[in-house]
């Protein structure tokens, strides 16, 4: 005599469809924003190291550096080295198809935005002021300073929102419903 198959219950099926699902197929967001966070991750880590080098080694300009950029100046060094060192965990996991991958690239995108709005403060509280104050010489004429304060203003505000597209876009892409169904069925 055949054994019947237990009969699934309406929960359990619905359960199975979205395993098998999620189970059809890595979403492409997943391995973009894994191969990327890697390159990211590298360049971070390279341009780091070359900045440390530089200011351990020597840099003539760091000589001209008014002290009151030098805080940054660390700020700026440690935030890019944490960045990346987060990124590189982030893109390992996700291309390893690890649920923690999300977890991870969601750590890099929310400090990532939060070290640009610090970086933001302090740029407009600390380094703006003492840059203008540098170019407040008599060489440069009262018009030429005016364009070129206006000049770092707008840089330092497309400085700071251009570098915020790509956490933004990790939290939106990595986080739809979609992905993170797909991620909820890998292993941690």
């Amino acid at each position: 005599m055949l054994q019947q198959p237990p009969i699934l219950t309406p929960e359990e099926i619905e359960a199975m469809q979205a395993a098998q699902y999620a189970n059809s197929g890595q979403p492409q967001t997943v391995k973009i924003f894994g191969i990327m966070h890697i390159v990211l991750a590298v360049y971070g880590v390279g341009t780091s190291a070359l900045g440390a080098f530089t200011a351990l080694v020597g840099n003539p300009f760091f000589k001209f550096m008014p002290q009151k950029i030098l805080p940054f100046t660390i700020f700026s060094y440690v935030m890019t080295l944490t960045l990346s060192v987060l990124l590189l965990i982030a893109g390992i996991k996700l291309l390893q198809k690890r649920r923690s991958g999300l977890a991870w690239s969601n750590c890099y995108a929310w400090i990532s935005l939060a070290g640009k709005v610090i970086t933001g403060i302090l740029t407009f509280i600390y380094i703006l002021p003492t840059t203008q104050e540098m170019m407040g010489t008599p060489a440069i004429p009262g018009a030429t300073q005016s364009i070129m304060g206006t000049m770092m203003i707008v840089g330092t505000v497309i400085g700071i929102v251009i570098p915020c597209i790509y956490p933004i876009l990790a939290l939106i892409l990595l986080n739809l419903k979609k992905t993170k169904e797909w991620f909820a069925v890998q292993p941690e």
